[in-house]
């Protein structure tokens, strides 16, 4: 039974699986960046995460608690977030600049990777997100190789600052 506290946050994971079925999921992830556009206009510029040497990394993925709940209510994930981070593997493998995508474990990576990008580009700074994990068995560890070389780490540096949280990124100031 959904609480009625988690109601929206499930009704909103509900309806990207129907988004999916409706339109397909090039347009859901267009419309997940746009949400996460929009949220980050609402809280203005900001660098969020906790710094560790030149590294940002959030200790906790502010959505994993909804993924999980929504994975314990429904069984499995569904297969159009499968088709999600199919669609954006596939787009990012064809990608001429896969330094700008994200290093996606599960589809809220895409919101939440728009919301940080804004923020932190409102405050000058460009946005390298180097990889994430979801505390979920069988989701896979996330990376952006390119992203990686690019901030001039590598997958050794990363994968130390991923063991104490969810997701590594750079922040790297605009010129």
């Amino acid at each position: 039974m959904i609480r009625l506290g988690s109601m929206l946050p499930q009704a909103f994971m509900v309806s990207i699986t129907e988004l999916v079925k409706m339109v397909g999921p090039e347009k859901t992830c267009i419309l997940l960046s746009r949400i996460g556009k929009g949220l980050a206009e609402t809280q203005g510029a900001g660098l969020e995460g906790v710094p560790e040497d030149d590294l940002h990394y959030l200790p906790i993925c502010p959505f994993a608690d909804e993924i999980i709940r929504f994975v314990d209510l429904f069984g499995e994930r569904p297969e159009e977030f499968q088709a999600i981070v199919k669609y954006v593997n596939e787009k990012e493998a064809m990608d001429k600049d896969k330094v700008e995508c994200p290093a996606m474990a599960s589809i809220l990576c895409l919101l939440h990777n728009a919301y940080r990008k804004k923020r932190a580009e409102m405050a000058g700074f460009e946005t390298l997100h180097l990889a994430s994990k979801l505390s979920i068995a069988g989701v896979r560890l996330a990376y952006n190789e390119e992203a990686m070389e690019k901030a001039g780490k590598t997958k050794e540096d990363v994968d130390r600052i991923l063991e104490k949280g969810a997701c590594v990124f750079k922040f790297v100031k605009m010129e």
